[in-house]
């Protein structure tokens, strides 16, 4: 992945003379469209996107004005989903109104009858007290069928104006999007895009600059799949200057001090710090009389989190302002987690904001000073020179944790004085889980026993969420699907309110037997966390991403009936990735009527490059398929 940064006004680009291709007229459809059935450049996708183009504009009163149209093919009867159009915005405070909606249809398979949308498909959905959507239904959808739309975005100012994307899940065989600068105004932008594809940029008289990309395979997902983002073709604005009243240009947000001056300057974040948070005087007096400062800390965070609730709104600033969160007790991540920050400086300690970019979000770049490479605020508190870090939103994490959700990750650390990039590193705490299995087996083959699960730090929250979540898809998520057939009964769970104690399972299984002539098979696989091989296909775009560290041992005891003797005992055998990134391991011994086996697997690294992939690919058929090797057990 090549990423270009470019500045708008000084830019050597690579290419002045973009070739803008002449495209139809909207609701007008070409037979060469009309013959499509099948993208050349991606022959698996379920549609494709024939041409994507947009311009961002202003009006007279400096308003964004955004004009989008869209034109799609289905190929599949899985693309059917495709045409569900739903366009978002943002309606708080009339900060931008979706208008000028038109849609069209052609079904060449039905006589090549193009159809306008009437006005009545076409309806707006409340989401919630911010968001909306702009629905259109349009009519008899089926392989075969272009879909085309188009809208106008009027939005306050040009602090909406996105990112624009020339790829996503579908193939694009056209992306174009034009960018008019408001006058006296510097944007600086940054190009995200894969070295084998070329991209077209063309800057033109009074700041208005073209960007078009051709012919990109769809990205869809993949097991272990980290920030979409960070793969996507894309290219990425921010402001970085504007004139000032008495002539120059006044620049800011070039280097990261000037960014985290910038954001302490707003009412949004800067001005929530420092706020007195109306709690209850005796809370706040007991609190502050705890002598152990980390005591201290994991009181404030665990009382924030058990008295507020998150509204599901990710924001790096305030949305509502830090009071009126106290008073309604909910609020997004930024005002929750700056009402955090406030008590803990309230205390006495040492804490800070964090600008953090969530795993899901995309990776950071030290180099690059944009703001909108976070799209979260945490609390840093440091403690004898030890930063903890802090989210009183989304799934509950003990204070002595990272969550997971930014391991590996990197943050802005806001310091008044000095703020600096830094790494969120985890080398201790990882996905842990020790299985032990007592169990027989009878003389049909069948097995019946106990299990016992410990699973420690990023393990037992994992475990514990999706137990909290949806209690009867945990047992198939993590125990019935090892063996066709497997049951599980008498479950409980251990250790639930301590978090400093590992989630213990215990529960009875059986699996019924399995036979093949005199012989019977069993597969000892169980509860390994290696149930089959996720990598399957043989390609590779993304980054493998486990998130952190992983450690699986399982040891089982199995008695044998006097009815039954070993066939055939696989061999012991160890695997270690060339760089001892990954190992496994599995030993088994017999002895009378008793039968020993031990799986262990250790992950090193959590994260692989899509360059890697062959060789975890490899590694992990094999693995699965050891771990899946059956005992075969006859009569004697």
């Amino acid at each position: 992945m090549k990423r270009l940064v470019c500045s708008l006004l000084c830019l050597a680009f690579v290419n002045l003379c973009a070739a803008q291709t002449t495209l139809p007229e909207f609701g007008v459809f070409t037979e060469a469209e009309k013959s499509i059935r099948e993208c050349p450049f991606d022959k698996e996708a379920d549609a494709v996107v024939i041409l994507d183009e947009a311009t961002a504009d202003h009006d007279d009163q400096y308003r964004l004005i955004f004009t989008r149209r869209t034109r799609l093919k289905i190929l599949k009867p899985k693309g059917n989903r495709y045409g569900d159009i739903a366009i978002r915005y943002y309606t708080k405070d009339d900060a931008e109104y979706i208008s000028d909606i038109e849609a069209y249809t052609c079904n060449p398979n039905s006589g090549g009858a193009i159809k306008k949308v009437p006005q009545s498909a076409i309806f707006r959905q409340k989401i919630n007290d911010r968001w909306s959507a702009v629905k259109i239904a349009m009519p008899e959808v089926q392989p075969g069928t272009i879909i085309e739309y188009k809208y106008i975005n009027t939005a306050k100012n040009y602090s909406f104006l996105d990112d624009w994307y020339f790829q996503g899940e579908l193939p694009v065989m056209h992306s174009h999007f034009w960018l008019s600068i408001m006058p006296n105004y510097e944007f600086t932008y940054r190009v995200y895009k894969s070295d084998q594809l070329p991209i077209t940029i063309k800057k033109e008289k009074e700041g208005r600059v073209y960007y078009e990309m051709n012919n990109i395979a769809g990205l869809r997902d993949e097991p272990y799949m980290d920030a979409e983002k960070d793969y996507l073709q894309h290219v990425e604005f921010q402001l970085s200057g504007y004139q000032g009243m008495f002539g120059g240009t006044i620049h800011y947000m070039t280097n990261w001090d000037e960014v985290a001056r910038e954001i302490m300057t707003q009412p949004s974040y800067g001005g929530q710090l420092n706020k007195n948070i109306p709690v209850e005087p005796e809370w706040l007096i007991k609190v502050k009389a705890i002598a152990p400062a980390y005591d201290r800390m994991a009181a404030v965070y665990n009382f924030v989190y058990k008295n507020l609730n998150w509204n599901g709104i990710n924001s790096r600033g305030a949305v509502d302002g830090v009071k009126e969160t106290w008073e309604k007790k909910q609020g997004s991540s930024g005002d929750i987690n700056l009402l955090l920050i406030n008590l803990l400086k309230e205390t006495g300690l040492e804490t800070y904001p964090l600008l953090v970019s969530e795993r899901g979000h995309g990776k950071v770049n030290a180099e690059l000073p944009f703001i909108d490479q976070f799209n979260k605020t945490m609390a840093c508190v440091v403690i004898d020179g030890k930063k903890y870090v802090l989210d009183a939103t989304g799934p509950y994490t003990p204070a002595f944790m990272i969550p997971f959700s930014v391991i590996n990750t990197k943050a802005l650390l806001v310091n008044k004085k000095k703020s600096s990039i830094i790494s969120l590193i985890e080398t201790e705490k990882r996905d842990r889980n020790f299985v032990n299995i007592q169990a027989w087996i009878d003389d049909n083959g069948g097995i019946s026993g106990k299990a016992y699960i410990q699973s420690k730090d990023y393990a037992r929250l994992t475990r514990m969420r999706a137990w909290q979540r949806d209690k009867d898809r945990f047992r198939d998520n993590y125990y019935t699907i090892y063996e066709t057939g497997l049951k599980v009964d008498s479950l409980e769970l251990l250790n639930l309110e301590n978090d400093s104690l590992p989630l213990e399972q215990k529960f009875n299984f059986s699996i019924p037997p399995s036979t093949s002539g005199d012989y019977k098979l069993v597969n000892l696989n169980l509860f390994s966390g290696v149930a089959k091989n996720p990598f399957i296909s043989d390609i590779r775009f993304t980054n493998i991403d486990f998130g952190c560290l992983q450690s699986h041992s399982v040891i089982e005891y199995i008695e044998l009936p006097a009815s039954l003797k070993i066939e055939t005992l696989p061999k012991n055998i160890r695997m270690i990735m060339p760089d001892t990134s990954i190992t496994f391991m599995r030993i088994m011994e017999a002895k009378d009527n008793m039968l020993q086996v031990k799986y262990e697997i250790n992950f090193m690294r959590p994260v692989f490059t899509a360059d890697e992939y062959e060789y975890v690919k490899e590694f992990y058929k094999k693995m699965a398929s050891i771990m899946n090797e059956q005992i075969v057990l006859r009569k004697p």
